[in-house]
């Protein structure tokens, strides 16, 4: 087959490349070759396209369009050609729009082994669906076949239960609950969430009726940041009280030990900060000398896979008991959940989804963890809230 041209297209948009394709080398073009590319934490698309040869008479009509294309400016009057042409072309993508999607489907089918389609189809839809929202593909198709060897229907249902075997949940504040005495620490970089998520937490025992709460802060030097748990505190009638060393927390010991839940919201450190996620570590080990301590590392799901992974490098000078996934209705892909969950093997607390206090955050379940991979994607669920 002979191609008068050969063009690649790029960009973030891969409906706006073939509407780029189809402005610039009409319905002539062959698509050739697909790639996509992570450039700085964000998805690229380029697609190779061929212009089959034509007739002469097909390339003066070409050549035709293209010049009619590159005339900018016309008068309105002498425009009535022009604007019909645009119009007959967005009819003409609209009626394509199918056949676009169509072929997206099949550039995705391409990264599907031969062993993955024999899956059944109801399976292949589910393993098709976590891959959509970034689970890994070995985790994906691991979950997939647990769920055919105990024949099970490929379903939410199912998914719930199976995953069970590859993260496991547990709420910190169980213990609470039953009438134990702790600290719980949220340690995590700058902006991930941990004065809006020790607020939430703290609304929690409220709601539940454990009224011996306090907070206790630990970042004088981020411009506000006093200010802003304070604020929490006081809407919600819970002490607070403000220590970055273990000689401040030695002066409001005796008042820290009266409460049966202290939640500390340590300040945030860059996860490649380690001198100062050291200093974080000691306080830490000095509080848990005098009362039981426990670790959430949060993690947002806003960075990239990599990143997290980074974090948890970064804070492993301390150990961690818990994760919280913060910032969850800002990715469209999930799966980052399920994917560090089962690397770190360290139970999952909770899950934020939003800055709402008390309500945007959920207990770690496996139902809660289902609805977030195979539910509506955020787009979906602001549009329909709107």
């Amino acid at each position: 087959m002979k191609y008068s041209l050969i063009k690649k297209f790029s960009g973030k948009n891969l409906l706006k490349i073939f509407e780029k394709i189809k402005e610039d080398v009409g319905s002539n073009a062959v698509i050739l070759g697909y790639d996509e590319k992570d450039i700085g934490g964000e998805r690229y698309y380029e697609v190779v396209v061929g212009v089959l040869h034509n007739t002469p008479a097909q390339n003066q009509t070409y050549q035709q369009n293209t010049q009619n294309q590159k005339k900018e400016d016309k008068p309105p009057a002498e425009n009535f050609d022009y604007i019909r042409e645009i119009s007959r072309k967005i009819e003409e993508m609209k009626r394509d729009f199918e056949g676009i999607k169509m072929h997206i489907e099949l550039i995705s089918r391409r990264n599907f082994l031969p062993y993955e389609f024999k899956l059944p189809s109801p399976a292949l839809s589910l393993f098709k669906k976590l891959i959509a929202r970034g689970v890994e593909r070995n985790i994906a198709l691991s979950i997939v076949e647990d769920i055919i060897s105990q024949n099970m229907k490929p379903d939410e249902s199912s998914f719930s239960k199976v995953i069970t075997s590859y993260v496991s949940f547990r709420n910190p504040l169980n213990d609470v609950f039953r009438g134990e005495r702790k600290f719980l620490a949220l340690v995590g970089p700058t902006g991930v969430g941990k004065t809006t998520t020790a607020a939430k937490i703290s609304a929690i025992c409220i709601m539940n009726g454990i009224k011996s709460v306090a907070l206790l802060g630990t970042d004088r030097y981020r411009i506000g940041s006093v200010e802003q748990i304070k604020k929490y505190a006081d809407i919600m009638g819970i002490p607070l009280f403000v220590a970055t060393n273990s000689e401040e927390i030695g002066g409001v010991w005796k008042n820290l030990e009266k409460f049966q839940l202290v939640i500390i919201d340590t300040i945030g450190k860059s996860q490649y900060d380690i001198k100062n996620i050291r200093k974080i570590a000691s306080l830490i080990k000095d509080i848990g000398s005098r009362r039981k301590i426990e670790v959430i590392l949060l993690l947002s799901c806003s960075q990239r896979e990599e990143e997290m992974i980074n974090v948890m490098r970064g804070f492993s000078e301390m150990k961690i008991d818990y994760l919280i996934f913060t910032k969850i209705d800002e990715t469209s892909y999930p799966g980052v959940i399920l994917n560090i969950g089962s690397f770190l093997e360290v139970p999952l607390a909770f899950f934020t989804v939003g800055q709402s206090v008390p309500d945007d955050i959920k207990v770690a379940s496996p139902k809660a963890l289902t609805e977030i991979l195979l539910g509506p994607p955020p787009l979906s669920r602001y549009a329909f809230q709107q």
